[in-house]
């Protein structure tokens, strides 16, 4: 098994929030156009095992490979857009982005208070 860096999954979580929230507002920003579906971004699961299972090694000397999280897999769904689904999404979107951020600064301040002298 991998180990991998929890900033490194932070960093992944931040862009796929950020890919989710761009197809939100699309969705928001096309809603009157009638023969427009919705779009959604694939899980963060699914994109998080992606990137993990794209690991490579530069050098066998390293102890972490290179990732590239690429383009969000996008969905496209048959239902017409919802405005209240969407605003719904981009509210989880702000919390879960408020999360990623809240954990990332504990582990920073944890990572500096071993580190101080």
């Amino acid at each position: 098994m991998e180990t991998t860096s929890i900033f490194s999954i932070a960093s992944t979580n931040a862009q796929w929030l950020s890919a989710r929230q761009a197809t939100v507002a699309g969705n928001i920003a096309n809603a009157n156009v009638s023969s427009y579906k919705s779009l959604d971004t694939a899980s963060f699961a699914d994109t998080l095992a992606n990137v993990t299972n794209k690991l490579e090694l530069t050098n066998a000397n390293h102890l972490t490979g290179t990732r590239s999280i690429g383009d969000v897999a996008i969905e496209r769904s048959t239902k017409n857009v919802s405005l209240e689904e969407e605003l719904v999404k981009s509210a989880e979107v702000r919390s879960q982005t408020e999360l990623n951020t809240a954990i990332t600064s504990s582990f920073h301040r944890m990572l500096l208070m071993t580190v101080k002298p």
